[in-house]
């Protein structure tokens, strides 16, 4: 094997409207004017990112890239875990929030996105989190931010990508409503109606919101956001504070920081974990501290 940086990359296809398609054909040749050996494959479906990262670390890749958005990252991730290798992003999805909470290049920087992994990123180690045995990178949740997963994913296919995560929340301030929900945060419990609950590795979710904007990927905490039933037109104010991360209030919406959360719903409900839409009426979400070496800027002081 070279002693230049060698690793896989594992594209997701559809990301970024199907650019993963055309990047598959020409990455290898932009890492390697960068100086590093990339291999190339491509996801065939669903889960199939996980597989093929597990694989790549057993036979010996340093580096696993994940070539699509915040979903394709979490899939690779859950490849990953415990193994030692280290993940790379190349973000192409709609919201790229795990790389924005990494530091990496963003604009008019993202062309030499290639040259920046392999010269200028450092490995760092931080958190996942884990909700009902699956582990998530950047935040977690159930409720309106489940509700707007949904939508994006089907507002995706009738206005595309760019305009889905405006759609999507427009749609779910009016059609969703707050669901009673049962609520243990590091065993204090809390019982009513919410319309949302957040558990935030990193800073960013939904395409830049700021659910968390104290928080570190490396801490040794979730930090956790709850919002009781406030309205719509609280809904629409909260969303629109959430890009600043001003929206916690100390009565309807909350933030604390906590290692273990747990929450009972009284039927199926929308979730989300790191953007992909799930449904649940039980989670039980906690955390692995430094269980993942991952390429980032450098740690802020």
């Amino acid at each position: 094997m070279s002693a230049r940086p060698h690793a896989l990359a594992i594209v997701n296809p559809a990301a970024g409207r199907a650019r993963g398609t055309r990047l598959a054909r020409t990455l290898a040749a932009e890492f390697e004017l960068a100086g590093m050996i990339v291999e190339v494959a491509v996801s065939p479906g669903p889960g199939e990112a996980a597989r093929l990262a597990a694989a790549a670390v057993d036979e010996g890749y340093p580096t696993v890239i994940a070539v699509g958005g915040d979903g394709t990252a979490n899939e690779v991730a859950n490849g990953m875990i415990g193994s030692g290798g280290a993940l790379a992003l190349y973000p192409t999805g709609a919201g790229n929030d795990l790389a924005r909470s990494l530091g990496y290049p963003r604009g008019s920087s993202r062309r030499h996105l290639a040259r920046w992994l392999a010269t200028e990123a450092v490995t760092r180690t931080i958190d996942v989190g884990e909700v009902n045995g699956r582990v998530f990178l950047n935040a977690t949740g159930v409720g309106i931010d489940g509700h707007v997963a949904e939508r994006i994913r089907a507002s995706a296919r009738v206005v595309g990508q760019r305009w889905s995560y405006l759609v999507g929340s427009l749609v779910s301030i009016a059609t969703y409503r707050p669901q009673p929900m049962e609520i243990s945060i590091d065993g204090q419990r809390s019982i009513g109606r919410f319309l949302t609950v957040v558990a935030s590795n990193g800073i960013y979710f939904g395409g830049g919101m700021r659910p968390a904007p104290r928080a570190r990927l490396d801490d040794g905490w979730l930090d956790v956001t709850v919002a009781g039933d406030i309205g719509r037109a609280g809904t629409v104010m909260a969303l629109a504070r959430l890009y600043y991360g001003h929206h916690e209030n100390g009565t309807t919406i909350v933030g604390r920081r906590a290692r273990e959360v747990e929450i009972d719903l009284e039927h199926e409900v929308p979730m989300q974990v790191d953007g992909e839409a799930l449904r649940t009426d039980h989670l039980r979400i906690g955390l692995r501290p430094a269980a993942l070496k991952i390429l980032a800027a450098p740690a802020p002081a």
